[in-house]
């Protein structure tokens, strides 16, 4: 009984994220699980071993504990189907009792094995391993709340996963799961608290991210206030830190400044990598935000490192794009420009690279380029036509998703989280490069509002309350980051449809407008910026 009371005190510690004292603790009942010759508990201490390895990114162990779960697993397969009979006779179990033992930790190890693969960005395989987790039918009554948990688990694991690589929309089901199944928890039960406070602290990152702010508050404070009800000081820490991206992505500095420096102590004691690196990646933005130059280059400095630590070339992409700004303030142009090269060979060698991600990082060096220029008046405008090459493209680019959201709603969150600034720029480049032509040009194209037709169209994207856009598969990852929430369709099928805007002519003495801008859009982002059909006059 001691064993066993060990071995659920060392459950305890890792909901309580106390993963050192566990392991410790672990470890230590080995030797006299061995002596007692009790195969089933030494399983359940590969079982804990594997979870807390996977929760600290030490995915080396985790793949250890599931080799030996399966491996023992494995001989008494055997023993059972009569392969082993030198081994029968030392089974001191019931073939019912080896049988339960099979079910409980293959179901584990396959859990395991779902998360290793969702931690190394391997979606579909995770998304495999997950199907066969929930497949797996037998009949155990006491085991099937434990099966239930474990599939949840996994399922946050895999959410996180795919928008740790922008790949939000392809969670949105994964999402409707879990929020499904936790709000019908009541507590009382320390793993329905846990997947609770985890999955309802991940979902609002995922909310805050897809810019579904109102959303995302309520699953934070009660994921908070069950973390504080359990004494999980990492728990309540993680809450209050997304509370703090939210603040910030509302531009309430001094809120996120504060609940970020609050969060953060826990976070650190916690050795979680991703989440210590977000946080010094805010820390970072917030010494930006107030012209701490050299405080903000340290703090991006240690996200860099955490992040390369773990192996997450996205972020690494993204933390190099965030130090160039520092060199871009300081003037050194150089040095910001080697830094997007970085961040470019990252995003070339990233498997999962979209043209959205390309988009942006052409925007960020037409931004460079564009302040070199401003501080460089003898060559200002040769740098200000590398910015236009650079930052109109990618800005048509991206507008153009929004003239094919039918919903009213989700075309402004579009514009607003994703498209604003980056039309901005170009308008800006536009405007001090003195090409009054290119300005005319883009205030005629903004003024445009997409064509229109009640004839239906399998390509337009339609965005439901559930936030996931109803685009074929191949073409998902670009609406990844669509800013999401409640629609304000009222569910009949749609009598118009938008599409993007025909070629547009200004003049009749002229081409269409942006033609050669339209045509870089296209082949470097593979987007149709203008729809096929006659040319739209825009001169009375």
């Amino acid at each position: 009984m001691t064993i066993l009371a060990d071995l659920e005190r060392a459950r305890h510690l890792v909901f309580a994220a106390n993963e050192d004292a566990a392991k410790d603790l672990l470890l230590s009942l080995v030797p006299a699980i061995e002596t007692a010759d009790r195969d089933d508990w030494l399983l359940e201490v590969y079982a804990q071993l594997g979870q807390l390895y996977l929760v600290r990114t030490a995915y080396d162990g985790t793949d250890e504990s599931v080799r030996r779960i399966r491996e023992c697993l494995a001989t008494y397969g055997e023993i059972r189907a009569g392969r082993r009979p030198d081994l029968a006779p030392q089974v001191t179990m019931s073939d019912a009792e080896v049988d339960h033992m099979i079910c409980r930790y293959s179901r584990r190890a396959q859990f395991l094995q779902t998360g290793l693969a969702a931690a190394h960005g391997e979606h579909e395989a995770a998304e495999a391993a997950l199907l066969v987790l929930m497949d797996d039918t037998t009949d155990y009554p006491d085991l099937a709340d434990e099966h239930g948990r474990f599939i949840t688990f996994a399922r946050i694991l895999c959410a996180n996963a795919l928008c740790d690589d922008d790949l939000h929309v392809q969670s949105v089901h994964l999402w409707e799961n879990v929020i499904d199944t936790i709000d019908g928890t009541r507590g009382g039960d320390e793993f329905d608290d846990y997947l609770l406070v985890f999955g309802a602290t991940s979902y609002g990152r995922f909310c805050i991210e897809t810019g579904r702010l109102p959303q995302a508050e309520p699953w934070l404070r009660r994921a908070g206030a069950r973390a504080e009800a359990r004494g999980w000081a990492l728990g309540t820490a993680r809450t209050k830190f997304e509370r703090a991206t939210a603040a910030w992505a509302v531009g309430d500095r001094a809120q996120a400044q504060d609940l970020a420096h609050e969060s953060y102590p826990a976070i650190a004691e916690g050795m979680r990598a991703h989440d210590v690196s977000r946080c010094w990646l805010y820390f970072g933005l917030i010494a930006l935000s107030i012209d701490k130059l050299d405080d903000a280059d340290e703090r991006f400095g240690h996200a860099e490192r955490h992040w390369r630590e773990i192996e997450k070339p996205l972020h690494i992409h993204r933390i190099l794009l965030q130090r160039s700004w520092v060199d871009i303030f300081r003037g050194d142009f150089d040095a910001a420009r080697r830094r997007t090269e970085e961040a470019q060979e990252l995003l070339d060698s990233w498997p999962r690279h979209s043209w959205l991600q390309y988009a942006r990082l052409h925007d960020h060096i037409g931004s460079i380029w564009r302040a070199d220029a401003l501080a460089d008046p003898q060559n200002a405008a040769v740098k200000l036509e590398k910015a236009a090459e650079l930052k109109v493209p990618a800005a048509l680019a991206v507008d153009s998703v929004r003239h094919a959201i039918a919903d009213a709603d989700a075309r402004m969150r579009w514009a607003t989280h994703v498209s604003a600034r980056m039309l901005a720029g170009a308008f800006a480049v536009a405007w001090e490069s003195g090409n009054t032509e290119l300005v005319s040009e883009l205030v005629e194209y903004h003024s445009a509002r997409g064509t229109f037709s009640a004839e239906p169209d399998s390509e337009t994207v339609e965005l439901t309350g559930t936030a996931t856009a109803t685009v074929p598969l191949e073409t998902t990852d670009e609406y990844a980051l669509v800013a999401a929430g409640e629609s304000s369709s009222n569910g009949s099928a749609g009598l118009t449809r938008l599409g993007p805007l025909p070629p547009l002519q200004m003049d009749p003495n002229s081409a269409p407008i942006l033609t050669r801008y339209r045509t870089l859009a296209a082949e470097r982002y593979g987007r149709d910026v203008t729809a096929r059909g006659p040319t739209w006059a825009t001169w009375p």
